[in-house]
């Protein structure tokens, strides 16, 4: 198919199509003439995936393009993937982390029997915000265990959720298909589980502050 028609296939315009194509994240189609490129099935999922990973997922280009890398390496494995969609996720502090915060969120990972990685990003984005809780807190500091102690809730569902997520993993597809379905899993599903408890949250609001009269439309 010509740019156009791959355009029309993935609802992409041309012109972020061929921005994907200069920024490498989309793959060159065949060359048929001077300026002009052939693209199959392989260029609409690559599509799919990369504004799939940037419109919904909220990735800039930079960490799309680190995964994809990543994706794109035979030799990867599926942790690497997975830490390469965890990297670009994480919100990792500018400021130096606070070795306090960091000391209790090691405690807390090995009360939950958790293993991770010293150079987790999601470990160190933990205890940058367990620093920002201390900080909102008045009259605790990043040392106190009270503030990891409260996490015990969360981590009890994500616990049930990670282990289901990684069990449902399919076994028999192409290795291609397997690593895009992982991206696609943590990427979307950080989304999904923030949209999810924001509307319950919501709804939770709703029904504790605000009167059924002032809901009705």
């Amino acid at each position: 198919m010509r740019l156009a028609e791959l355009s029309r296939a993935t609802e992409v315009p041309p012109a972020t199509i061929k921005w994907y194509l200069r920024e490498g994240l989309l793959p060159k189609g065949e060359p048929t003439a001077r300026n002009q490129a052939q693209y199959d099935d392989v260029h609409v999922r690559r599509l799919r995936l990369i504004r799939a990973l940037v419109d919904i997922g909220g990735l800039t280009t930079q960490e799309a393009r680190a995964i994809l890398t990543v994706v794109d390496d035979p030799d990867a494995s599926i942790d690497e993937v997975v830490g390469a969609a965890h990297g670009a996720l994480a919100r990792v502090p500018d400021t130096d982390i606070d070795p306090a915060a960091l000391t209790q969120v090691d405690r807390f990972l090995a009360s939950r029997g958790w293993t991770v990685t010293p150079d987790s990003p999601a470990r160190v984005e933990l205890a940058g915000i367990v620093r920002a809780m201390a900080q909102l807190s008045p009259g605790q500091d990043p040392s106190d265990a009270a503030l990891v102690a409260g996490l015990a809730p969360y981590a009890d569902a994500i616990d049930q959720l990670a282990a289901a997520e990684v069990a449902e993993l399919p076994h028999d597809v192409p290795r291609d298909v397997l690593v895009e379905q992982v991206v696609l899993g943590t990427v979307l599903a950080e989304r999904l589980i923030g949209s999810l408890r924001r509307l319950a949250q919501e709804s939770a609001f709703l029904s504790r502050y605000v009167a059924p009269s002032d809901t009705d439309s």
